[in-house]
């Protein structure tokens, strides 16, 4: 038997995503599962209950995949930490595209969303901290900020689905399907010898 609340979020994601929270009726969302409004606002008074549990969902599929416990940490997890937040992205394209809008207009629900990404800055130094003491990025020093470095990896894989929208990639000749390459280049300054040699391998990897 189908779940009604778990029916009604993947029709209301789906719709979203093709026309934009703002423009999607809740209306719309019952009619294109056959129900009636009754029916849908009893499980969800209104939109933005809509809203707060597809963000629960994204929070949810962001828990645990900054820095696993006791293993070795390769370069492998960034890659899989980027890959993974990309796939969020792609399921909940309307969110991040969106999401200067709906923090303004429901910053009590949005506001959740804020606290996660100040804790997933902080974990992201702490993997920094990590690839730095075994000798897999250089030491931070001089002109190397790694505060700033994660900032502007954070940007990159944020709004990569907002920059496609605005911007018309068919004519690139470069890969722009996922932030992945994008990101490696802003790391690759950064990678030490044997940084460079893991970075090489997964590359290898990857083209097999």
């Amino acid at each position: 038997m189908k779940n009604t609340k778990t029916e009604i979020l993947r029709n209301a994601v789906h719709l979203f995503n093709q026309k934009g929270f703002f423009k999607v009726t809740v209306k719309e969302i019952a009619d294109k599962m056959g129900i009636s409004p009754g029916n849908l606002t009893y499980h969800f008074k209104r939109k933005e209950h809509l809203l707060a549990a597809i963000q629960q969902e994204i929070l949810d599929g962001s828990k645990g995949i900054i820095i696993p416990e006791g293993q070795e940490i390769t370069l492998k997890h960034f890659r899989d930490i980027f890959a993974r937040f990309y796939e969020i992205q792609r399921e909940y394209c309307f969110y991040f595209s969106e999401i200067i809008y709906l923090l303004e207009v429901y910053p009590d629900i949005t506001g959740e969303y804020k606290n996660a990404t100040a804790t997933r800055i902080k974990d992201a130094r702490k993997l920094v901290d990590y690839y730095i003491a075994t000798d897999r990025l250089v030491s931070e020093k001089g002109d190397v900020d790694y505060d700033y470095l994660i900032h502007n990896l954070w940007m990159v894989n944020t709004f990569w689905t907002l920059g496609g929208a605005l911007l018309d990639r068919k004519y690139s000749d470069k890969d722009f399907d996922s932030p992945i390459e994008s990101l490696w280049k802003i790391l690759l300054p950064y990678l030490t010898d044997k940084g460079r040699n893991e970075y090489d391998a997964l590359k290898a990897e990857q083209s097999a």
